[in-house]
């Protein structure tokens, strides 16, 4: 009796993390706090969340900037997503590669037309 109750405990422990895996939620404000070349550079976004689904926008903080759409995909703590942009007359790609380190940051890797940087974002 005891095997089957140790059992029955593992299984709802095992089924509660997966849980809560799956609850990991990015919707809301995040400041994204990054390097480029050696110079500091911030990107607040706007996530909305719908099932595995995101959507929203982006915008760099910086003069004459403007708000890009973005769109991604959730799996379980781990998002990705991206938007076009234009930069000095240039126009360029911006991906993300993202993980909840808790519900209110994360952490992962930003790849501005093909250069990869890490970055660390506050939900605000």
């Amino acid at each position: 009796m005891r095997k089957i109750w140790l059992g029955a405990l593992v299984a709802l422990s095992s089924s509660l993390v997966a849980n809560a895996a799956l609850a990991a939620d990015f919707s809301g404000n995040w400041k994204i706090s990054f390097s480029v070349g050696g110079n500091p550079a911030t990107v607040n976004c706007m996530m909305m969340q719908k099932g595995s689904d995101l959507s929203g926008h982006c915008l760099p903080v910086m003069q004459n900037a403007m708000p890009s759409d973005l769109k991604g995909m959730v799996d379980g703590s781990d998002a990705k997503w991206s938007y076009d942009v234009v930069f000095n007359g240039k126009p360029g790609h911006v991906g993300y590669e993202g993980k909840l380190t808790s519900n209110a940051t994360m952490s992962g890797t930003l790849n501005l037309s093909g250069s990869p940087t890490s970055f660390t974002a506050e939900k605000q």
